[in-house]
């Protein structure tokens, strides 16, 4: 009788696991972790560095399906010397290996024609060793996950569907999408890029798009913070434009049109300005300012809950898990 009353108990238990493995495989079908503006300082570089780094750690912990970085892999304080750019993608790399997605930022290439720098680059020059450097020289940072494809025209733009969630990026960043402060490349020269840059992502976005039988919900990161309230009061872009302008009208108009043509939960994931907030725009579409900065010295985990429509994302900080703040006021 004892030995039948042990049976049991260990059948309900091996019952009981089952199920609770069964929920949890529906609920949530995976976590990836996002990276923003880090490493600026030693301290971050440390965080990052396997095997003892905070950081390091609590993602081996995590165990996500994979980390984007959402671009400023260097400080803007510091010049982006060939050495300086190799040494944060060795950093980078051994962090997540094989499974990261990263997009640039501004302190990656635009900013590198700062006068107060070291040294200044011309940054059309800096984004094309930026480019060779992350996504054409090994180790390639995407190595390890199967089926990301590029934009053929802007190889930086990736996408990657596992498990019902897609993952994408844009080339989109600060000081106004490139277009102010160009101090060593021709100016007419840069605005024709950002323009190439602009037309690139509109046509990755319809991309995206014509895949969503592929996906339930669709996880969108780059570098700048299209949302902030200075942006919002600038003035509209032209096709020519030099000065502090809103270059990201046009990318909010289309991620509300995104999430309702597609129907599906879209979440808009960026770096760029301090305050790590999480929020609700709009039916199905849904706003993320990622830790980093300085002020937020930490990763953001993004858990995607494919069972419910009202809450399809949640989002915690891997070291302080009570953040972000629920609303951006920036």
């Amino acid at each position: 009788m004892i030995i039948s009353l042990n049976l049991w108990r260990k059948t309900c238990y091996f019952l009981a696991f089952l199920y609770l493995s069964t929920v949890s495989s529906i609920l949530w079908a995976q976590t990836v972790v996002v990276l923003a503006d880090t490493p600026y300082s030693d301290k971050e570089k440390l965080m990052l560095q396997g095997p003892n780094g905070i950081l390091y750690r609590l993602i081996k912990e995590t165990n996500p399906s994979v980390v984007m970085h959402l671009g400023d892999f260097k400080s803007g304080g510091k010049s982006c010397t060939d050495a300086l750019l190799n040494e944060h993608k060795a950093l980078l790399a051994q962090t997540y290996p094989g499974r990261i997605i990263y997009t640039p930022g501004d302190n990656d290439w635009t900013d590198c024609d700062r006068t107060t720098l070291p040294y200044s680059f011309n940054e059309l020059e800096r984004l094309d060793f930026l480019i060779k450097l992350m996504f054409k020289t090994p180790p390639l940072l995407t190595n390890n996950l199967s089926s990301i494809t590029s934009q053929a025209t802007q190889i930086e733009n990736k996408l990657w569907i596992n498990d019902r969630l897609a993952i994408s990026t844009l080339h989109l960043v600060g000081t106004s999408n490139g277009r102010v402060h160009i101090g060593m490349s021709d100016q007419e020269s840069a605005i024709k890029a950002v323009n190439k840059r602009d037309k690139a992502n509109l046509a990755w976005l319809k991309n995206i798009a014509a895949q969503a039988n592929k996906f339930d919900a669709v996880i969108i990161g780059f570098q700048a913070d299209i949302y902030q309230q200075k942006v919002l009061q600038s003035g509209v872009c032209d096709s020519t434009s030099l000065k502090t302008c809103d270059a990201f009208s046009v990318y909010r108009q289309a991620f509300e049109q995104l999430a309702k043509r597609i129907n599906k939960p879209v979440l808009i994931a960026h770096g760029d300005t301090g305050e790590f907030c999480f929020e609700k725009l709009d039916h199905n579409l849904w706003h993320l300012n990622a830790a980093g900065d300085f002020q937020y010295l930490d990763a953001t985990k993004v858990s995607f809950n494919k069972a419910s429509s009202e809450q399809p994302f949640i989002v915690n900080g891997l070291i302080n898990p009570n953040l972000p703040n629920i609303g951006c006021n920036n």
